[in-house]
């Protein structure tokens, strides 16, 4: 789905390793993980309006139900407010290891 630059799959833990860990490591994030990440997208998406079965396809959740259930949270505007400030000290940029191949 997500090819590297030699046409295999990329790797995912990798990509963490290498670019997001690193950026969130100089902001004073912890990194939680894929599961977290996927969360907070399958949140992020419903927020914007996107309909719960394109985020169970984007997700590839078998059954939207899934979706509902385990991923989809309801956001208080104090969340949103929080997530804004993440935002913001996310986009600083970050020292990062880039290999070229």
């Amino acid at each position: 789905m997500f090819p590297n630059t030699i046409g295999g799959a990329l790797d995912l833990d990798n990509l963490a390793d290498r670019l997001i860990k690193p950026r969130f490591k100089a902001n004073g994030i912890e990194w939680k993980g894929w599961h977290a990440y996927r969360r907070g997208l399958a949140t992020n998406l419903h927020e914007l309006g996107v309909p719960d079965k394109v985020i169970q396809a984007i997700l590839r959740h078998e059954d939207v139900s899934t979706t509902q259930r385990s991923y989809l949270k309801t956001v208080p505007e104090v969340v949103t407010n929080a997530m804004k400030q993440l935002e913001i000290r996310i986009a600083r940029p970050a020292v990062v290891q880039v290999s070229v191949n």
